[in-house]
C-alpha cells in the first residue's frame, strides 16, 4: 500500500476522524482527520463533517452513485509541513504534474508551491490516475514513475546547476519545410505565404527541428534531423530564457556579402555585385 504521512501536523493532531468532501482534489467523499481546519469550527462542521460515507456522499456528490466514497486519503492540507514536522522525514509520496515532461510524477520531490497555501488540493493526489485524468488525459505513458521515493526530496535535484550557475540558453529557432532540399530550414527566410494567416504557419512554421522534420519528411526523419539547412534570421532570435535579452535586427551590408562569380568559378566579396 501506498506510504501514509505520519500524524502529528496541527490540523490532524487536534481533529477526530470524520467523513468529510475533497472539494478539489479527489472531487470526492474521504475519511480522515486531515480536513483543514475551517471545516470543524462553528457554522461549518455540520455541514461538512460526517459520521457515515453515506451522509457525506448524499449531500456532497450525489452524481457520484456508488464511486462514492473514494478509497484512499486526500492531500494533507499542511503538505507543506510535512519534511519539518514528521519524523525522521515526511512518508508520504504524491503524484504531482510534471509540467515538464507533460505526465504525472512521483515522489516527494514535487515543486514547493504545490504544497502551500491550499495549492496541495489542486496539484497533489495519493492515486496517480487522479492525477492523469485531471492534468494529462490524453498521455498514454501517465504516470510516467511509481517508485516510492525514500530518501530526501532533494537528492533528485543533486545533479542539477548551481544556483549561481547561468541556465544552459533555451534557443529560440524557427524551423520550415524546403521540399526542393527535402529537408528542414532553420531561418526565419521562409517564403511569407507560410505565415499569411494562423492556419499556414501551424501547418509550415515550427519551433524545433524535430517536429517539422516528422511532419514534413516522415519517411526519412533521421536524415532530416541530421542535416538541417541553416537558413537566415530577419532578427537575431532571443533564447527563451533570457529574459535581458533584446531582438536586434540583423542588418546586413550587401555590399560585404560573398556571390558567385559564374565566369571566374570562385565566390568573391569585392563589392561589385551584380545587378
Amino acid at each position: 500500500s501506498e506510504p501514509v504521512a505520519v500524524d502529528i501536523w496541527g490540523t490532524e493532531a487536534s481533529h477526530d476522524q470524520r467523513w468529510f468532501p475533497d472539494l478539489l482534489g479527489k472531487l470526492n467523499c474521504v475519511f480522515g482527520s486531515n480536513y483543514e481546519t475551517w471545516m470543524s469550527e462553528d457554522g461549518f462542521r455540520q455541514e461538512y463533517l460526517s459520521g457515515t460515507f453515506e451522509d457525506c456522499c448524499e449531500r456532497w456528490f450525489p452524481q457520484l452513485g456508488t464511486d462514492c466514497p473514494a478509497g484512499t486519503r486526500a492531500a494533507n492540507p499542511e503538505a507543506e509541513d510535512e519534511p519539518w514536522m514528521a519524523s525522521p522525514y515526511s512518508a508520504q509520496n504524491y503524484y504531482f504534474p510534471d509540467f515538464g515532461v507533460d505526465s504525472c510524477g512521483f515522489g516527494r520531490d514535487y515543486p514547493a508551491y504545490m504544497g502551500i497555501n491550499g495549492y496541495e488540493k489542486s496539484y497533489l493526489f495519493t492515486v496517480g490516475s487522479e492525477c492523469c485524468d485531471r492534468y494529462f488525459p490524453d498521455e498514454g505513458n501517465c504516470p510516467f514513475e511509481n517508485t516510492v521515493q525514500l530518501d530526501y526530496f532533494w537528492t533528485t535535484y543533486e545533479d542539477n546547476n548551481d544556483n549561481l550557475v547561468d541556465m544552459p540558453i533555451r534557443y529560440n529557432h524557427t524551423f520550415y519545410p524546403d521540399l526542393n532540399a527535402n529537408n528542414c530550414v532553420n531561418g526565419t527566410d521562409n517564403p511569407k505565404w507560410m505565415e499569411q494567416d494562423d492556419e499556414f504557419k501551424r501547418l509550415y512554421l515550427f519551433k524545433n527541428h524535430a517536429g517539422c522534420c516528422t511532419r514534413w519528411f516522415p519517411s526519412d526523419v533521421d536524415g532530416c534531423l541530421n542535416n538541417v539547412v541553416q537558413g537566415v534570421y530577419s532578427v537575431e532570435p532571443c533564447p527563451l530564457n533570457r529574459p535581458e535579452c533584446h531582438n536586434v535586427p540583423i542588418i546586413t551590408n550587401v555590399w560585404t556579402m560573398w556571390y558567385p562569380d559564374i565566369d571566374g568559378y570562385r565566390c568573391k566579396n569585392d563589392g561589385q555585385i551584380p545587378d
